[in-house]
């Protein structure tokens, strides 16, 4: 569509050309470009012909806690902001004039009671042959409650035939296994799902035989218990949540992988560890959270991957535990190049009475020269012997290691966990981290955050 120009002598962004300043203000949040309408006459209606529509406001929310309010309370600003919000959107959705949209995001906290502007948006898209599709109605403040929920129901709303998404993000809406099971079989051009916080997801199916899925997250969704996937073009996946079966035969291609059950006491997918990483040979990336109890997971045998370049572990384990079964892991990784550990849970154990702390001596491992890790990240370290050995193998074996990232712990619980107390360990972890600076001459490799 030309727009009129009318452009001031040294206003170099107005001489570019329409389809320049339409994509340089696509990049924008809406919201944002809606400003430039003050510039000019030619700039008044520019961004209402955006192909990428993006409402993102979620950041309102997350700062009123620091914020005044005069008389208003901090639910009705909140209920002010969502009026303006959803008002903006109203606006323009109404008057968009272009026969077809590449984008359309949402983000805040929206929920059942805007069900009816919802719907409309949602028609818009279908109408409009949205590609990509991204709608966040998290909330800032305490938790969505089932009930509150907007219920996500395009059949109801006349769901096409056939639809042109090439993505599609839900958070925080209730829909169900028909409703995404409609939406992966009408869209033969899907490469991205993301379900994220839905109660109403029981089971999901990913299936299909021209299914091109790239990509598949799903979290934080409670009552979910089983996932059947057969997409042999699926390259990352992840999921968050209850633990469930996964079936992996059937996704040869995976390339990441991320795994965060939320029940520590299912050793399940863990004692499976080895089966599943071998349907998954051309891994590149791993994520998992290690739970349960560091012995019950220390004799796991890890498959070799030679194709593995990241590893990101979150590991529950307490001072006089050993974390040095890692070395065969990455031992079996020998392209690996980036390890990541989180022991930001560790706990300090005391002795049966009185408060002193259980401690013991460093342990040494075996030799074993790794020489593609370049970059070891360790979070929530506090400088005993669990963590501190673990470096010093890693110090010592990774000979191409470019650089260590130690950040220190803040609270270590002390006790057990019904009665644990907590305290600032960060100025003891990092002097111990110096140590290690020192014993090593480790100089700038070394980053003490």
């Amino acid at each position: 569509m030309p727009f009129k120009r009318e452009i001031d002598a040294g206003d170099r962004i107005s001489r570019l050309p329409d389809d320049i300043v339409v994509f340089i203000l696509s990049r924008l949040p809406t919201k944002v470009a809606a400003r430039t309408s003050l510039l000019s006459r030619r700039w008044r209606w520019v961004w209402t012909s955006l192909p990428r529509l993006e409402f993102d406001s979620s950041n309102v929310l997350r700062a009123i806690k620091n914020r005044s309010f005069g008389s208003l309370s901090i639910s009705e600003f909140i209920d002010s902001e969502k009026v303006r919000f959803v008002s903006l959107v109203n606006r323009v959705v109404e008057s968009y004039p272009l026969p077809a949209i590449d984008e359309f995001n949402v983000s805040f906290d929206l929920n059942r009671s805007h069900k009816h502007d919802i719907d409309k948006w949602v028609k818009f898209l279908f109408e409009k042959k949205a590609k990509r599709i991204g709608l966040d109605f998290s909330r800032a403040i305490d938790l969505h409650l089932p009930d509150y929920l907007y219920t996500l129901s395009p059949l109801s709303l006349g769901l096409p035939s056939c639809i042109p998404l090439t993505s599609l993000v839900l958070k925080s809406i209730k829909v169900g296994e028909k409703v995404l099971h409609n939406f992966i079989s009408n869209s033969p051009f899907l490469e991205r799902l993301c379900v994220e916080g839905s109660p109403s997801l029981v089971h999901l199916r990913v299936a299909g035989p021209s299914l091109h899925l790239k990509y598949l997250e799903i979290s934080g969704c409670p009552r979910l218990k089983r996932l059947k996937l057969v997409a042999t073009n699926l390259l990352t996946l992840r999921y968050s949540g209850p633990h469930i079966k996964i079936p992996f035969k059937n996704v040869p291609n995976l390339t990441e992988l991320s795994i965060r059950n939320d029940l520590d006491e299912d050793l399940t997918f863990k004692l499976k560890l080895q089966k599943i990483l071998t349907f998954v040979p051309l891994l590149q990336k791993l994520a998992l959270n290690i739970n349960d109890e560091v012995d019950a997971v220390r004799s796991i045998a890890y498959p070799l991957m030679n194709q593995l370049r990241q590893m990101e572990l979150r590991i529950c384990a307490d001072n006089v535990d050993s974390l040095l079964f890692l070395s065969s892991w990455i031992k079996a990784c020998p392209s690996l190049h980036r390890f990541t550990l989180d022991v930001s849970t560790l706990a300090l154990r005391p002795f049966e009475w009185g408060c002193s702390i259980l401690s013991r001596k460093i342990k040494k491992s075996r030799t074993s020269v790794h020489h593609s890790l370049k970059l070891v990240e360790i979070t929530g370290f506090v400088g005993e012997s669990v963590d501190t050995e673990l470096c010093m193998f890693l110090i010592e074996n990774a000979i191409e290691l470019d650089k260590i990232v130690i950040t220190p712990s803040v609270l270590w619980n002390v006790g057990r966990p019904s009665s644990s107390t907590g305290y600032d360990r960060r100025p003891t972890a990092r002097e111990r981290a110096e140590h290690l600076r020192l014993k090593y001459n480790l100089g700038d490799k070394l980053v003490i955050m």
